[in-house]
């Protein structure tokens, strides 16, 4: 793989972070956990962190996990490789133990963690996400628990994947005169190939998730969004989202879950 290809579209990648984090506020993002599927993962979270235990969460952006999982009793800290998000946690809450880092190449310790949360994170590395569960394996103890959300591609991206593909074309978009954007990087993983690369990182996968159903309505179309939030879905999504979880289950999630253990 060429080094400067994955070079450049990881320093894309990290400043479209930076971006996506500016203009939001913690309140908002702390706003998640009254949502239909943000409880549905809290159960599967506090199933399977310990508590008591260190738990680390690689990535964590604005922190909202962290935060909600520690006002439930939950010691966790937090490491993500921007620096304005850090900041911003560190505003809103001095307290709240959180730095900067990098999850392939995490400042602690081997056998540091009694549980690792990965949310949304592993998907965006370029060259793959091997040195991130390398990474996670080493500062885990014997036996911890590694939880791990990455998105899923699924019917109604792949319905919406030729309207996206114009939208994103950088030749129409200067010859409208839209502005050329930086987007993050991320792959879709098929279920057995992440289960491929863990396992290969020494974890044993011991459950998978499919999860946010509502989600994929809302990233499909704006109509299925509740506009009096920050991104909840409406209630029309979120009843068509059951129907999904019973008998689509893997065919319109936005989000898988894998539950893992050295």
């Amino acid at each position: 793989m060429n080094a400067l290809i994955t070079n450049e579209t990881d320093r894309i990648t990290k400043k479209a972070w930076e971006k996506n984090w500016e203009n939001i506020t913690i309140p908002e993002v702390l706003s998640i956990f009254d949502y239909v599927r943000v409880k549905k993962q809290m159960e599967i979270f506090c199933r399977v962190l310990p508590k008591p235990g260190k738990i680390l969460e690689g990535g964590c952006g604005l922190a909202p996990y962290l935060i909600r999982l520690r006002q439930l009793g939950y010691d966790v800290q937090g490491v993500d490789y921007n620096e304005g998000p850090v900041l911003k946690v560190r505003q809103f809450d001095p307290t709240l133990p959180v730095s900067v880092g990098d999850v392939t190449q995490l400042p602690f310790p081997d056998a540091s963690f009694d549980g690792y949360l990965s949310l949304g994170v592993i998907e965006h590395f370029f060259e793959g996400p091997q040195k991130a569960i390398a990474e996670a394996f080493r500062v885990l103890k014997p036996g911890a628990v590694f939880v791990v959300t990455v998105p899923t591609r699924n019917f109604f991206m792949d319905l919406k994947a030729p309207i996206n593909a114009i939208k994103s074309n950088k030749f129409l978009r200067k010859l409208f005169k839209k502005p050329l954007d930086n987007h993050y990087w991320e792959q879709y993983f098929k279920r057995k190939r992440l289960i491929q690369y863990l396992n290969e990182g020494g974890f044993q996968v011991k459950e998978v998730h499919p999860l946010d159903h509502s989600h994929t309505l809302v990233a499909f179309s704006n109509f299925f969004r509740d506009k009096s939030t920050y991104d909840e879905a409406s209630p029309l999504a979120i009843k068509i989202s059951y129907f999904f979880e019973k008998y689509l289950a893997w065919q319109t999630c936005s989000q898988m879950c894998l539950i893992c253990y050295k």
